[in-house]
């Protein structure tokens, strides 16, 4: 039952706790017995050691709620060496879930990165790791069918004048860049970047007031 709510693929939960004042625990185990060596691509059963640690999750209504995971390590037969499996839901050295950073973005989208680090789930510096991983991941990506593009700001600390530069497809809803500045040679950077196949089918340009946004507009 808790692994059919928890919904993240690949692994089952084997425990839950609940603590006051913290929120719940659930441990969890992957259900694969088996790892992928990322040098040489041969299957490993040799389990070379355990490693647990906590991640933060997704709230279940008014609740936090902390993973205990295990991110084992194996031993390659082919390699000789031992690798860390690759965990689809948290990235490496990261204290939170990919599904809970996605939704903390787009918090820090409509609000600040203040305001949604009041609510205790994250801290401020988490929520800057979190927007500078966006970043790069969709610094990686291209639009496909882009029709109306969005570009507008969101403030970093509200009331600092600290703003960063955001590209959304409007049709589709969706974020499709982060620039830690709101510069004109930043965003014309990404947006030749796309290159003319993708800049051509734009249709139609909603701006923010800023007038540096415009004046970007007019030079493409």
């Amino acid at each position: 039952m808790l692994t059919e709510l928890l919904e993240l693929e690949g692994v089952k939960v084997v425990s839950r706790h609940q603590h006051k004042g913290i929120g719940i625990i659930l441990e969890i185990e992957p259900i694969h017995q088996e790892s992928i060596c990322p040098r040489c691509g041969e299957k490993s059963h040799k389990l070379h050691q355990n490693h647990r640690y906590i991640i933060k999750d997704l709230p279940w209504g008014e609740s936090p709620v902390f993973l205990e995971i295990n991110r084992r390590q194996f031993k390659c037969k082919k390699c000789k060496r031992p690798f860390s499996e690759e965990l689809d839901f948290v990235e490496k050295r990261r204290t939170y879930t990919k599904r809970l950073a996605n939704r903390i973005v787009q918090e820090v989208l409509e609000k600040d990165i203040n305001s949604v680090a009041k609510k205790g789930l994250v801290t401020t510096e988490e929520i800057e790791r979190m927007l500078k991983d966006a970043s790069s991941e969709l610094a990686e990506f291209k639009p496909t069918d882009l029709k109306r593009l969005g570009i507008d700001e969101i403030a970093l600390i509200k009331g600092k004048g600290n703003y960063c530069a955001v590209l959304i497809d409007l049709d589709k809803s969706k974020l499709i860049a982060i620039l830690q500045k709101r510069t004109q040679e930043e965003i014309k950077k990404v947006l030749l970047g796309w290159g003319t196949e993708v800049l051509e089918k734009v249709e139609e340009v909603s701006i923010d007031l800023w007038k540096g946004y415009r004046s970007l507009y007019c030079l493409l």
